[in-house]
């Protein structure tokens, strides 16, 4: 009895022991500096794959079924902490690693060791990138980046972004920058047909909220494994993948309110134009009486607000549902997301649905597989081109605030009939923009498989497969009663439509071998060897057609007459060999080397293959001996690189002689010579010299990093003039050279950090110096076309000057005696005959430096950021002033304010404006420097304020966590910029420019 009782206890006391043993630990994970939630962390119960990470506030939770085990608490970029799981709550604070940081960098192909970093790369994180309303990736990394120069010349959701770094390295090739995401080149730029509408940029596509990062590579360590693609730079894309630990589900969602942002441009009142005109007409010699006839003061009563009727407040919208997580064997990224936002013109605006999936899967220890998948659909209602007359851009500043767009019955003209015979635009966008439409609707599918297998420790196989698909669709209609649609060919209301296709295919497949080994306890090597082969075809097709017998017969087969049948269709190859090996002795000294031997259908027999190569070092000078005993840095390093990149953007087939067979003749099939092309064409080639140095200062309390570069491109593709007898005037060739110099900067620094209290500044700063060094024949060539964007701009490349450097006729003001508009001359004198003005050169397109400026406070669970960007010293020239403020040259107009601001009346007056003359005033309004400006400006880009709610509010609804904010976009700008908006692409020129949206809007992010 007394053996039963005894086995009963002991039974007991190890049950009692089990469960004792198995209990719960919780805490928070927070940084040692500032005392902020590490979310992300890594929790795991040492000596077994048992493990959790903490939420977005820091918080963890996990059981332990031993009294003696062992917490390991880890996070990328700070030290390991082991702690023993001997209390229910466990508070834990990492330290940064500072000497053995393992943060890795992507570069696209590879991954780099933050410590053994040699390259210039500027990194912008999720961060900075979520939630910020825009639809583009490269608005949002306007300053974020120094060296990275955005603009746009629309404010159209969704428009082109004109990107270049470290300045321009081309003249007629392409000069924007290579777009990698998640390793794989992809396409970039717009892809609708161009129909005198608002461009479009297939990069809008991609949803900002689920990339993980961006990395911009500018030096040629970083680029030259790019080869003849990364001559511009390169932008690399990585998106969210899954994390093993807890898995969980996000929403965000997002709703604001946006506003047009006109900057300084201001009209004149209905009173003022109406006092103005006949001002103008008495200056002009009218009677009294007849401007009593012409201007009755009852035209007061019906005066309209044209600028209000074109532009509207709107809304942005922005939903997404996430769920991320896995574990040791699998780890997913599920996303789906729709974005919506009303343009600031009206019947205008983006619609954007997308879907990610990023999956990971490790088959055993050896082989692991994965795929990525992003799908992408917009849908954009575009506005018109500002030179259009049915563009409500256009109308807004040209039409006269005396010309009411309502009959005396209440209904609206069309634009058609003799009450608006002097109407600038003879078009009345109010009665034909709901009925007219333009519409691109975009996809994008972009997928890759992959295949990694660890043949040995040293050696990894990897083979990759992707695809990059876009389909582009346009329908452009114009019904049968607008005047955009008169024929005035045969007096009738015909009605228009077209309908455009386009389609590009892009197939990446990389094969490749990579790893590392050591030799001895201090040399460590690590490799890559790789084939890339990339094939892309393109098909566009559009045809038209007038003649419609109603509105709501939008179909081409409703046409009556075609009008044309168009479409093109080309293939280009890239294949491609690289290799990299990188070099790390003692864990101070680094060394990498690359080399690129690329191949392009682009170019002819003899030059189809061109190499590419890099060298670059670095030093930690802080890991040396002498370094222990000082107290000033926290970290020192000093980076160097030399290397050439190359330019192959010039378009297909130019080095083959082309023919056009699109021409018939009496029935018969023809063609013609349109191009006599050059076998001996080659690569643009670029050198670029790097040194750079990363400074940390008060235990890494301010953080600097500096580099200076030197960048040469030759070899420059362009056509040159040759005899007429060909039957050409020009073919292409590589005969120019253009060099960028500058310096770039980044300053962080956590100005006070207490346990509920901090403040961060960061900094960017980037100033670039471009010359052209050589063109054919030495000779200038003035009003050149600039390739990507098909327009003639007033500016000149000439050897020693900036490209872009504008080039006018100078003007001199007014002359007191007779109010006549005067030029220079060369001898230095003036004239009132601009046929007799010289020609002078005025600064460049390009700002001499830019900056961006972000300050964030951290209070409890409040934070407060505010970034500024800062542009400064280009000129921009504004045509759209030319028409505006034209003294009398568009009389009946829509008049800028300052156009009935001293304007000469009186002999001897000290006017700013010419006499104004109904006609014009001996082409006062002609292109010179009246009408170039200074481009700089200040402008707060971003401000938000957000909370994040206390954690014990959400434990019982198993929330980890919520933070709500509101947020501010471009809602201040400081110019001196007289026009819509300073923020014009390298071209420079400013002509209707749609305006940007301002938007303030509310968020919620919710983690469960």
């Amino acid at each position: 009895m007394r053996k039963v009782l005894f086995l009963l206890l002991s039974v007991l006391f190890l049950g009692g022991q089990v469960y004792a043993q198995s209990r719960t630990v919780t805490g928070r994970v927070t940084d040692g500096k500032d005392g902020s939630p590490i979310p992300g962390a890594t929790i795991q119960i040492k000596g077994t794959n048992k493990g959790t990470m903490s939420t977005p506030d820091g918080s963890y939770k996990i059981t332990v079924d031993n009294s003696n085990a062992v917490l390991t608490f880890s996070f990328v970029g700070y030290l390991v902490k082991e702690l023993p799981a001997n209390k229910e709550v466990l508070n834990v604070s990492l330290d940064t690693d500072n000497k053995q940081l393992s943060e890795v960098v992507v570069t696209g192909y590879t991954q780099v060791d933050r410590k053994k970093m040699v390259s210039s790369i500027a990194e912008v994180s999720s961060k900075q990138i979520e939630n910020v309303p825009m639809p583009d990736v490269n608005q949002i990394l306007q300053g974020r980046a120094p060296g990275v120069v955005t603009a746009s010349s629309s404010g159209q959701p969704g428009s082109a972004q004109k990107v270049t770094i470290r300045g321009i390295g081309s003249l007629s090739a392409g000069a924007g920058p290579l777009y990698v995401i998640d390793g794989v080149i992809v396409n970039s730029g717009q892809f609708n047909y161009d129909n005198q509408t608002q461009s479009s940029d297939i990069m809008a596509n991609l949803n900002p909220n689920d990339i993980e990062s961006v990395n911009v590579l500018k030096d040629a360590s970083a680029t030259a494994l790019y080869g003849s693609r990364g001559s511009n730079g390169v932008i690399v894309i990585t998106t969210k993948k899954g994390k093993a630990g807890s898995s969980n589900v996000n929403f965000k969602a997002q709703y604001g309110f946006t506003s047009p942002s006109f900057g300084k441009w201001k009209q004149m009142s209905g009173q003022q134009a109406f006092d103005y005109e006949k001002d103008v007409l008495r200056l002009n010699g009218t009677s009294e009486d007849d401007i009593k006839a012409q201007y009755p003061d009852s035209l007061l009563n019906h005066m309209f607000d044209w600028r209000d009727a074109a532009f509207q407040n709107g809304r942005t919208e922005n939903y997404q549902i996430s769920s991320s997580g896995g574990n040791d064997k699998t780890k997913y990224y599920l996303s789906g997301a729709y974005f919506s936002q009303d343009g600031a013109l009206i019947n205008s605006g983006l619609k954007r649905y997308s879907v990610v999936s990023n999956i990971q899967h490790k088959v055993n220890d050896r082989l692991d597989i994965g795929m990525n998948l992003n799908l992408s659909y917009s849908d954009a209602n575009n506005a018109g081109a500002g030179n259009r007359y049915s563009s409500p851009l256009l109308a807004s500043f040209a039409n006269s605030p005396m010309l009411n767009p309502y009959k005396p019955d209440g209904s609206l003209y069309t634009g058609l009939e003799a009450a608006w015979a002097n109407s600038p635009t003879g078009d009345n966008f109010l009665y034909s923009v709901p009925l007219n439409t333009n519409r691109n609707y975009n996809f994008r599918g972009l997928g890759k498989m992959f295949l990694n297998y660890h043949v040995f420790d040293w050696l990894k196989f990897t083979q990759t497969v992707s695809a990059d698909m876009i389909m582009a669709r346009q329908k452009s209609f114009q019904d049968p009663t607008t005047a955009d649609a008169f024929n005035p060919a045969d007096n009738s209301k015909s009605g228009s439509i077209l309908e455009a296709s386009q389609s590009n295919r892009t197939i990446t497949s990389q094969t490749s071998f990579s790893g590392n080994f050591n030799i001895g306890e201090k040399s460590q090597f690590d490799y890559l060897a790789m084939m890339e082969y990339v094939p892309t075809h393109f098909d566009g097709f559009n045809a038209s057609g007038i003649g419609l017998a109603s509105g709501k017969l939008n179909v081409l087969d409703a046409a009556s007459t075609p009008q044309s049948v168009a479409g093109d269709s080309y293939d280009y190859r890239f294949v491609s060999y690289l290799g990299q090996l990188n070099y790390t002795y003692n864990n101070k000294y680094y060394l990498t080397g690359s080399i690129r031997r690329d191949g392009s259908s682009r170019f002819g027999p003899n030059n189809k293959y061109g190499t590419f190569y890099a060298l670059g070092a670095s030093w930690r000078v802080i890991d040396e001996a002498f370094m222990k005993s000082q107290h000033i840095f926290s970290n020192l390093k000093l980076r160097a690189s030399y290397g050439t990149t190359g330019n192959a953007s010039f378009g297909n087939y130019k080095w083959m002689a082309l023919y056009k067979y699109n021409v018939g003749y009496n029935g018969a099939p023809g063609g013609f010579l349109d191009g006599i092309g050059n076998p001996d064409l080659t690569w643009e080639k670029s050198t670029n010299t790097n040194i750079g140095l990363d400074m940390g200062f008060l235990k890494d309390r301010l953080n600097v990093s500096v580099d200076l570069y030197n960048k040469k491109s030759t070899d420059l593709l362009m056509n040159v003039p040759i005899a007429p007898s060909v039957g050409q005037s020009t073919r292409p060739d590589n005969v120019g050279a253009i060099r960028n110099r500058g310096i770039e900067a980044t300053v962080s620094s956590v100005n006070i950090q207490s346990k509920e209290l901090t403040w961060t500044t960061d900094v960017t700063f980037a100033m670039n110096r471009n010359k052209v060094l050589k063109l054919y024949d030495h000779q200038p060539i003035n009003n050149f076309e600039d390739f990507e964007q098909k327009i003639y701009t007033n500016t000149i490349l000439k050897e020693g000057l900036p490209a872009y450097t504008w080039y006018l006729k100078e003007w001199a003001g007014v002359d007191p005696a007779n109010g006549d508009p005067l030029w220079y001359t060369a001898d230095g004198k003036t004239t009132n005959n601009i046929n007799q003005a010289a020609y002078k050169t005025f600064g460049n397109t390009m700002p001499k430096f830019t900056m961006g400026f972000n300050n964030t406070v951290n209070y409890k669970g409040f934070s407060l950021s505010a970034f500024f960007y800062v542009s400064q010293g280009n000129e921009i020239f504004n045509a759209t002033r030319r028409y505006g403020d034209a003294d009398g040259s568009r009389f009946g107009w829509n008049y800028n304010v300052e156009a009935g601001q001293n304007y000469w009346t009186t002999p001897g007056q000290k006017a700013d404006r010419p006499k104004p003359v109904i006609g014009g005033n001996r082409s006062s309004n002609s292109s010179s420097s009246r009408y170039l400006e200074d481009g700089s400006y200040i402008r707060l880009r971003n401000v938000t304020l957000g909370y994040n709610l206390p954690s014990n509010m959400l434990k019982a609804a198993k929330i980890q966590g919520i933070r709500v904010y509101v947020q501010g976009a471009n809602l201040w700008t400081i110019t001196n910029y007289s026009g819509v908006d300073p923020e014009i692409g390298y071209d420079g020129y400013e002509f209707f420019k749609y305006p940007v949206n301002k938007s303030v809007s509310f968020g919620v992010d919710i983690t469960l």
